[in-house]
């Protein structure tokens, strides 16, 4: 009887059930590196995504900073003609007035002329 109950205890799997564990733990291991690699592809994606939003960042602050400069140096150039113009504005104040004292018709001068 013993050799009975030892061989109860030891029960062997038929070849269709050890083919079906085989399959089953093939396919778990399968899904769980396919999870692995969606998780990976996740992870890459997202760096990715976060260094071209970091790189289109610095693109516009560097374009940001060219315009800037750009439009300062408009602007100075605009002043520097602004104040030139003002400048030769004053000078030609004191000018008019000569060349009009300059072409008065000289009233002496006529009535000698005139007698």
């Amino acid at each position: 009887m013993k050799r009975k109950v030892a061989k109860v205890g030891r029960l062997r799997l038929s070849p269709n059930e050890e083919t079906m564990l085989l399959k089953d733990e093939y396919e778990r291991r399968r899904k769980l590196r396919l999870q692995q690699v969606r998780e990976q592809q996740k992870y890459i994606a997202l760096e990715i995504r976060q260094k071209v939003k970091q790189r289109r960042e610095e693109q516009l602050h560097q374009l940001e900073e060219a315009l800037r400069d750009e439009w300062q140096k408009a602007q100075d150039q605009k002043m520097k003609a602004l104040e030139k113009l003002y400048l030769s504005s004053l000078r030609a104040i004191g000018v008019g007035h000569q060349q009009a004292k300059e072409n008065e018709p000289d009233l002496e001068a006529l009535a000698k002329q005139a007698e």
